[in-house]
């Protein structure tokens, strides 16, 4: 694959992490702290967000996210892994193969987690599945960073 098509590829992996980051963060606060008084503060703003509208969109950048990091993959096994990261820190090889793991199991129960959103009275499961996925978003964006930024650390 070309060089400067796998960077924009990377990029744009990362531009739909921290999409995705935001609108799971945003649903979950909503789900376990929503705000009732009304207020003017940030953290308030942040919280009064109607959790519901942010199915569709977790859902498509979670996949959308997914199949740039597979697209993207092969360059990474091939040269980065191999050549750098396996040689000189086979911790963070360590690493990355736990974020491939979550990944596929977020991936796995992204259905489960669009079905729960559209039944009501479902508000544990609800809860589960996105504090779920929000771990894992939050997990695969701080080792995606770590192993990036390995070479330059």
């Amino acid at each position: 694959m070309n060089p400067v098509v796998t960077v924009l590829l990377l990029i744009l992996h990362g531009l739909s992490a921290v999409l995705l980051l935001g609108a799971v963060t945003h649903q979950a606060l909503a789900l376990w702290w929503p705000a009732h008084e009304q207020g003017a503060a940030w953290w308030h703003s942040l919280r009064a967000v109607h959790p519901e509208r942010y199915v569709r969109a977790v859902v498509v950048l979670f996949g959308f996210t997914v199949l740039l990091g597979t697209i993207d993959y092969t360059p990474f096994r091939l040269f980065a892994r191999q050549e750098y990261l396996d040689a000189h820190v086979p911790w963070a090889t360590g690493l990355f193969e736990l974020k491939e793991h979550a990944a596929a199991i977020g991936l796995a129960l992204l259905p489960a987690y669009w079905a729960v959103w559209h039944e009501p009275n479902e508000a544990g499961a609800r809860r589960a599945l996105t504090t779920f996925l929000a771990a894992v978003t939050w997990w695969n964006f701080l080792v995606g960073h770590v192993v990036n930024n390995m070479r330059g650390l």
